[in-house]
């Protein structure tokens, strides 16, 4: 298997990792959680655990000081910030709007990679976004009527923190293992909801056995399997066709609400999964022919070279 396909696998384990976030959020609600509980004891949890895996694995977390910072004021800041920024703009429009609003986010990675350097924009990168957003409305069935500006704003706020993340978080990557990366934006943005929770009493100590079982997979799944898939292949594809990739999550989260939560899916939702799939399917090609294509001449210049 090729880098291109096994970056694209790890950020496609990503984004069915972060289709479970809704759905726990949902029940850890219902046991009586408060926002800032569940993203303190999310963040805390999945530092603890990567902690206690990278001991295991012998891999040490000792980096240079200035990565050190960066990596903090990255999950504190950068990823802290995102996950405020949704769940605010959850309070405000209807939860398919906001992850419609978030997942503006490719265009804008793309845009910005284009910008500072790090990717050559293609016609076929263009194609596969316009097609996903396509797809997503048709998932989401996003309706404008009666909007929030204050929400609309938060949410196009989410995704741009977002964006900024992960095209920081691509150039990091770099030099850094995926799995410390992540110990340290976990960590960050613990220290941060922490603070805040202590700050303003917000912080629910006594919770039933559901609302800890909720925190959990919200900490296995959205989390550590979340962060880690992306930023693993991230480093493999690049910024832009993984936030294209990671498209998929939405398709996963109506389908696990279909299965877990008594919800209907229409055809045209159906549709737009289609689409969505088959635009990762194009990139994904597409990706495989550029790559043999250089191979190839990477073989004809070592034979003129001899």
């Amino acid at each position: 298997m090729n880098q291109q396909h096994t970056g694209a696998l790890l950020i496609a384990a990503s984004a069915a990792g972060f289709a479970t976030l809704a759905i726990f959020i949902k029940f850890a609600y219902a046991a009586g959680a408060s926002m800032i509980t569940i993203l303190a004891w999310r963040f805390v949890l999945a530092a603890i655990c990567l902690g206690l895996l990278l001991k295991w694995r012998g891999v040490s977390l000792m980096l240079d000081k200035a990565l050190l910072l960066r990596l903090a004021l990255l999950g504190g800041l950068g990823y802290g910030s995102m996950s405020m920024l949704f769940a605010m703009t959850i309070k405000y429009v209807p939860a398919s709007l906001a992850a419609m609003l978030l997942y503006t986010y490719p265009a804008i990675v793309s845009v910005l990679s284009f910008f500072i350097g790090d990717e050559r924009y293609t016609w076929q990168k263009g194609l596969a976004l316009t097609v996903c957003f396509s797809g997503l409305f048709l998932v989401l069935g996003v309706s404008f009527d009666n909007v929030s500006m204050l929400g609309f704003v938060l949410g196009l706020g989410a995704a741009l923190v977002y964006s900024v993340y992960i095209v920081i978080g691509n150039r990091l990557l770099k030099s850094t293992n995926p799995l410390v990366t992540t110990t340290y934006v976990c960590t960050s943005a613990a220290i941060v909801f922490l603070v805040i929770g202590v700050a303003t009493d917000s912080l629910n100590w006594s919770l039933p056995l559901t609302g800890w079982l909720s925190i959990i997979g919200i900490t296995l799944l959205p989390t550590i399997v979340g962060i880690v898939g992306f930023f693993a292949g991230m480093s493999y594809v690049g910024a832009t066709n993984a936030s294209i990739i990671s498209t998929l999550e939405p398709i996963i989260t109506v389908l696990l609400s279909v299965a877990l939560l008594n919800e209907k899916i229409t055809p045209l939702q159906v549709g737009g999964g289609i689409l969505i799939l088959g635009s990762i399917v194009f990139l994904q090609l597409w990706a495989g022919k550029i790559e043999s294509l250089q191979r190839d001449l990477t073989l004809a210049v070592e034979k003129q070279q001899e």
